[in-house]
């Protein structure tokens, strides 16, 4: 079969605009969210399905005949924001790109375009016809084999396709009666009355049995006597029959029409005979859609690689580049001394080495002893992009990378930290509008001109000198980390595995006991079905996109007290994910050759400028449950050496205090007091010594809240309590830290005036949104504004640290002896010879709490044991 794919273009555009953050931009500014998620899922249903033929359709501005027939329709719906309507031409000038035809008509809505096409593509000897759309509205039109619906189910990555059986499956009804079922139930959505008290059960269980509208109200005229057990009850049957008419003009607003006038043919959506992938490439990254780019080679034929680029705007022909070991001759090197700068680049495993003028010099794997001299020479300058890679591929061959003076990533994410990870053609089309060949001497040869054009950025921002001070230096720091990595032990690992299964196993059963059946715990349907239906749970929890009562961790959390099932579900879900993200996995990620799991730390992976973790992520180790405790118990120090923790104490409330200069909260850390203690006393007006674990706990929960931007909805479900208890918490905290208060009003003032915040030591964080005209990016950039300059400032903080202490354990101690291994959150781990902990830890965590020189006092706690978990304090 062919195919045909028809695109419900403001429906498609309407979900990926809720549906990712609204922070994406192009390099322009200008807002993409939805023109991302619209295109991300149409290029992934080209990939999927293949299709010959495809068309969109759109709705254009004014009423419908259904608004003539019904002026209520769509009354409640609030307007789409103008950030929405702002990217719809976007959305069609990517559809241009990729020749797909736009089909619009006056007086109807797209669903009924899609409706008309679909009809008459029905009648085409196969061909098959898939709707890709942001709703379930066109699910009337599912035929088997002929037309099936491709929708997405969350956000816009989790995907469905709707053939007969899976509408039966979610509606227990066919195709053919969506309509009727809606005529019943109505839609909210749309403001489709249906009948007042019939829900989707009521509705799907009527259809079941009566198979229509007409049938319905056929049989119910008729029957003289309702029985118990049946569909329709006395009261029932009343509503329905007060409501008939209601009942047939809401089906009739929620069908959609197949005859709608159109020219149409298959001829005209061919989109292959207008596709242009070197203009697709070109507006994707204009709109600073590099990580799509890549999807576009062989949209086309998927068996076929791309054969051209664009660079400085012209197309160009390519074939794949396979660079020849290249060795510089002495002329060459002496050059490259005298230059006393040199680019450097690395892929698959292959070192490249261009000159002061980005000209290829030296390729290959191997380095020799005459360039070892020139890459480890302190009076050569070393830019290049991602240089950690570099630093480890040259580490392997005992040759240690001197003087990294530039790196094109870290430069980039320090003036936009909310973009993503960019490759090196990322940041060069963001820069001056045109392609690069991601080959490494087109590469190295973009690198002078891009320097010179970031570097005079950073100068003009202030932030050359975090790139010097903090960024680059750490660069080696965590080569070294990632090349020693973390001894586990896999027997401790099994051992655990036989326990949590045993444990899932017990939990399963009491689980299955108090359900009175035995289900798919992991299934969010049959999970609902089990608390809503068979056990009566009535506790008020939201709904899911399509309607369905949520099971989510947060909705569970609201249930705890009504049922005993409840916690050991939530149990069972934290035992499962442990085990499935941890346990399961974990001893096939250890190195067989030094039995110990590397991860790679991403310094540009987070907006605030803290360190991330990936492959695998280190930083999201559970610690607080007991099988968190337990899994960590696997990270063991080697023989003869122990782990050292140094941990950084309430960092971020300290930088709190300092920064706003608050008299109560700077009293608290000077003189050495429980600052969750001395929050409780003044929010509950008792003395520290009346002050109740609740009242901790509640006053912990605030000072960490307001840290973060947090309003009092977000308090109220971290806290438990009331809405308006956590106003009151809110407002009687900023009273009385009046320091805190002025300070966060005072943040929020600058980022309106500036665009940005800015940590201690200059990092910025760039909110143009702040200025936004819609509610919703304003409420996010002013959280955003608050927490950015703490949360910054403990990320600057604990790069210094890791700095500071690498040099004096280099400096000090053979390599082999004490060694950063891991950073996570506002922890260091080191492993240290038994003999040298005690010296090793105290000039540590001297180092650590006099890196931020300021007139407040940064705690840092240091502990000791042969594994993570097991730790003692020894100062």
């Amino acid at each position: 079969m062919k195919r045909l794919i028809l695109i419900d273009g403001n429906a498609l555009v309407h979900r990926a605009f809720h549906a990712l953050p609204p922070n994406m931009t192009a390099p322009s500014g200008q807002m993409t969210n939805a023109v991302y998620g619209f295109t991300m899922l149409l290029l992934k249903a080209i990939k999927d399905f293949q299709p010959e033929y495809i068309a969109a359709t759109f709705d254009l501005a004014g009423p419908t005949f259904r608004h003539e027939e019904f002026s209520d329709y769509k009354a409640q719906r609030e307007k789409a924001p103008d950030e929405l309507y702002a990217q719809i031409p976007l959305v069609k000038q990517v559809l241009e790109v990729l020749g797909v035809p736009i089909f619009e008509q006056a007086g109807f809505e797209a669903d009924d375009l899609i409706g008309s096409i679909a009809e008459k593509a029905r009648h085409e000897k196969d061909l098959q016809t898939i709707i890709l759309t942001g709703d379930l509205d066109t699910l009337q039109l599912v035929e088997d084999e002929k037309v099936l619906v491709f929708t997405a189910r969350k956000g816009v990555s989790d995907t469905m396709l709707y053939d007969e059986s899976a509408v039966r499956e979610r509606y227990g009804l066919e195709p053919s009666q969506v309509v009727d079922f809606k005529g019943l139930k109505g839609d909210p959505s749309d403001n489709i009355p249906g009948v007042p008290g019939v829900g989707d059960k009521t509705a799907s269980a009527l259809l079941q049995e009566f198979g229509d509208i007409a049938n319905l109200y056929k049989k119910l005229k008729t029957k003289k006597e309702f029985k118990k057990g049946e569909a329709i009850t006395a009261k029932l049957a009343e509503k329905l029959l007060a409501n008939e008419e209601q009942a047939i003009f809401s089906k009739k607003l929620a069908t959609i029409i197949r005859d709608v006038p159109i020219e149409w043919s298959l001829e005209k959506i061919e989109w292959k005979k207008s596709y242009a992938p070197a203009t697709v490439e070109k507006l994707f990254r204009e709109l600073g859609f590099n990580s799509l780019i890549s999807r576009v080679s062989g949209l086309v034929n998927p068996e076929e690689k791309q054969t051209a680029f664009l660079f400085n705007g012209e197309e160009k022909s390519v074939t794949p580049v396979v660079v020849k070991e290249k060795t510089a001759n002495q002329a060459e090197l002496a050059k490259l001394k005298n230059d006393g700068v040199i680019y450097l680049y690395s892929q698959a495993g292959q070192i490249f080495i261009a000159d002061s003028a980005g000209r290829l010099i030296i390729s290959g794997e191997n380095i020799s002893a005459e360039v070892k001299t020139v890459l480890e020479d302190t009076a050569i300058f070393k830019r290049g992009f991602e240089l950690k890679s570099v630093f480890k591929l040259l580490k392997r061959q005992k040759i240690t990378l001197a003087n990294l003076d530039f790196d094109f990533g870290l430069a980039s994410f320090l003036l936009r930290s909310e973009r993503r990870a960019q490759s090196l053609a990322d940041i060069y089309q963001a820069e001056f509008n045109q392609a690069l060949a991601n080959t490494p001497t087109a590469q190295l040869a973009a690198m002078p001109k891009l320097y010179q054009s970031l570097e005079k950025k950073l100068k003009a921002k202030n932030l050359l000198k975090v790139l010097n001070e903090i960024e680059l230096p750490l660069i080696s720091v965590l080569g070294k980390m990632e090349l020693v990595g973390i001894k586990v032990d896999p027997v401790v690992l099994e051992k655990l595995k036989v326990l949590v299964d045993e444990q899932i196993g017990t939990l399963e059963k009491k689980i299955y006991q108090l359900a009175g059946v035995e289900f798919n715990i992991n299934s969010p349907q049959q999970l609902g079905e089990v608390l809503f239906d068979r056990l009566q749970i009535t506790t008020r929890v939201r709904k899911t996109g399509g309607g369905a009562r949520s099971t989510a961790a947060s909705e569970l959390e609201k249930m705890a007290d009504d049922h005993p099932i409840v916690e050991l579900i939530m149990n069972y879900r934290e035992m499962q994910k442990i085990k499935n993200t941890y346990i399961d996995p974990f001893p096939q990620l250890i190195n067989p050759e030094d039995g110990r799991i590397h991860t790679t730390y991403n310094q540009t992976g987070a907006v605030t400028g803290r360190l991330s973790s990936q492959d695998p992520n280190l930083q999201n180790i559970p610690i607080r449950s007991d099988l968190g405790q337990e899994f960590r118990k696997a990270f063991v120090a080697e023989t003869g050496y122990q782990l050292v923790s140094l941990d950084y104490s309430q960092i971020e409330l300290r930088i709190m205090a300092y920064l706003s200069g608050d008299p109560i909260m700077t009293k608290a850390f000077l003189e050495h007091e429980d600052i969750h203690t001395r929050t409780a006393a003044e929010i509950f007006e008792v003395r520290p010594d009346q002050v109740s674990p609740n009242m901790r706990r509640e006053a912990k929960a605030l000072n960490f809240g307001i840290l973060y931007g947090m309003g009092p909805l977000g308090f109220a479900r971290s806290s438990g309590v009331s809405r308006e208890q956590a106003r009151q918490f809110i407002d009687k905290y900023l009273s009385e830290f009046s320091g805190v208060a002025n300070f966060i009003e005072q943040l929020k003032a600058e980022a309106r005036e500036k665009g940005y915040v800015e940590t201690f030591f200059g990092r910025r964080r760039e909110l143009p949104e702040i200025n936004s005209n819609m509610p919703q990016l304003i409420a996010q950039a002013e959280r955003m504004a608050v927490n950015a300059p703490a949360q910054g400032t403990a990320a600057d903080i604990m790069k210094l640290a890791m700095i500071k202490v690498d040099e004096y354990l280099a400096s000090t101690y053979h390599k082999a002896e004490a060694i950063i291994l891991l950073q996570v959150h506002d922890e260091m781990l080191l492993e240290v010879k038994t003999n040298l902990v005690a010296a090793v830890t105290k000039a540590a965590k001297t180092i650590m709490q006099n890196v931020w020189p300021v007139d407040m006092p940064i705690v840092v706690e240091a502990k000791v044991g042969d594994n993570w978990a097991e730790l003692h304090s020894l100062l």
